[in-house]
C-alpha cells in the first residue's frame, strides 16, 4: 500500500467515474484502473463496484477512503514541515556557546537570524566547555562554539577551528591604575580581578603573568561565565577584567572600559572552534547558523 494508490482511491471515490478521476490525476484511464485493481488485490477485497455508469465505492472502500484522506493530509503536512526545515522557515536549533563567543559575535548572529528567519526558533546555551561537551554527547545540543584548548580528546566529536580571539586586562575609565603610563607586574599584584571560569591549564601561566607564587590563589573578586555580568562589575568597581578584546570592543569604543598596558605582559588568547558529533550530519538550520557566524567573525 502506498500513498499514490490511496490518493487514486480517494479521487475515484470523489469523482465516481474512472475517466473523470484519471483526468484529475493526470493519468491514463488504464493506468488508474490498474492502480485501483492492484490496491484491491493487495487488500483482498473489492473497494469499488464498476458498471457502465461509473464506479461506486463499497462499504470497505468508504472506510479506506476516510482513513486515506487523513493519511494524505498528514503526509502533505509532513512534507511541508520538512520543506520549511530545509529552508529554515521554521523548526528549532539548539546549540551552545562559551562565554567569549557569546559575549562577542553571537549577539549579532542571533539578531540577524531573528530578523531574517522570524519563524525559526534558536535556543542558545551559554556555558563552560566541559558542560557544553556533556550536553553535546547527550545530544541536547547539535554543536557548540567555544575555546577548544581545554577539551579532552574524544573520538565521538570533531572540532573545526573558527578564529583566534586575543585579549588582555580591562578596567573602568576612572580606575586609579590608568594614571600610570606603563604598569609593571608588581602593580597587578594588589589588584582584584573578574573572570570567566578558568581551566586548570590556564592557572600556572596566569599566576606567572601576575607575579604570583606557584599554587597561590588568584585574586578573583567575581567569577562568572556571563561576560555582560563581568563587564557590569568592572565598570562599577576597581576590579580588572580578564577577557578577550572582541568581547569588550563596544565598551572600549565608548570609553566605558580601558585596556591596561603592562610591561612584559603576554597577551592571552582563546582558540574559538565548532565542536559537533562525529559521523553526524548537521541540520540545515545548524549549517545556516554557522554560515552566519562566518560572516561575523
Amino acid at each position: 500500500m502506498n500513498l499514490n494508490k490511496l490518493k487514486h482511491a480517494v479521487v475515484l471515490a470523489e469523482q465516481g467515474n474512472f475517466a473523470r478521476a484519471a483526468d484529475k490525476l493526470n493519468l491514463s484511464q488504464p493506468a488508474l484502473s490498474r492502480s485501483i485493481s492492484g490496491l484491491e488485490d493487495e487488500l483482498g477485497m473489492r473497494l469499488f463496484d464498476r458498471d457502465q455508469a461509473g464506479a461506486t465505492v463499497t462499504a470497505a472502500g468508504r472506510q479506506l477512503v476516510t482513513r486515506a484522506r487523513d493519511l494524505l493530509h498528514a503526509a502533505n503536512s509532513l512534507k511541508q514541515e520538512m520543506t520549511q526545515l530545509r529552508d529554515c522557515e521554521s523548526g528549532q536549533i539548539s546549540f551552545g556557546a562559551g562565554p567569549f563567543p557569546a559575549g562577542s559575535f553571537l549577539p549579532a548572529v542571533l539578531t540577524e537570524l531573528a530578523v531574517t528567519y522570524p519563524r525559526m526558533r534558536t535556543v542558545l546555551e551559554v556555558n563552560n566547555s566541559d558542560t557544553l561537551m556533556e550536553h553535546l554527547l547527550a545530544e541536547k545540543l547539535e554543536f557548540f562554539i567555544a575555546d577548544t584548548r581545554t577539551l579532552n580528546p574524544n573520538k565521538r566529536v570533531k572540532t573545526r577551528h573558527l578564529t583566534r580571539q586575543f585579549g588582555g586586562l580591562y578596567c573602568r575609565s576612572g580606575h586609579p591604575l590608568i594614571a600610570r603610563n606603563m604598569l609593571s607586574v608588581h602593580d597587578l599584584q594588589s589588584a582584584s580581578y573578574a573572570s570567566v571560569y578558568l581551566a586548570d591549564i590556564f592557572l600556572p601561566p596566569l599566576r606567572k603573568a601576575l607575579g604570583l607564587e606557584p599554587g597561590q590563589d588568584l585574586p578573583l573578586v567575581t567569577t562568572c561565565d556571563n561576560i555582560h555580568v563581568l563587564k557590569q562589575v568592572v565598570m562599577h568597581s576597581d576590579a580588572i577584567l580578564l577577557c578577550t578584546h572582541a568581547a569588550v570592543a563596544k565598551e572600549l569604543e565608548n570609553a566605558e572600559l580601558v585596556e591596561l598596558k603592562v610591561d612584559g605582559w603576554q597577551a592571552i588568547h582563546a582558540e574559538i572552534g565548532v565542536v559537533s558529533l562525529e559521523r553526524r550530519s548537521l541540520s540545515p538550520m545548524a549549517e545556516l547558523v554557522l554560515a552566519t557566524v562566518a560572516e561575523h567573525i
